[in-house]
């Protein structure tokens, strides 16, 4: 998710004109469909990340310099 976070990123920054990674991206949500259960209240296989913006720049960078 971190290579699909870059590129929405990217992409955001070319089309939103004052872009802000941490007002405009609100995170990534997996679901590991094998692990998903409905049975309980706990959400089992569904998962939520907003990577730090950090990583996101650096990721940004180390492709950038190829």
């Amino acid at each position: 998710y971190l290579v699909y976070t870059l590129a929405l990123h990217r992409f955001l920054k070319q089309r939103i004109k004052d872009y802000d990674y941490d007002r405009h991206f609100g995170g990534v949500y997996y679901l590991f469909l094998r692990g998903m259960s409905t049975s309980g209240s706990e959400k089992h296989g569904i998962y939520f990340h907003k990577p730090e913006f950090s990583v996101i720049q650096q990721l940004d960078d180390l492709f950038e310099n190829e």
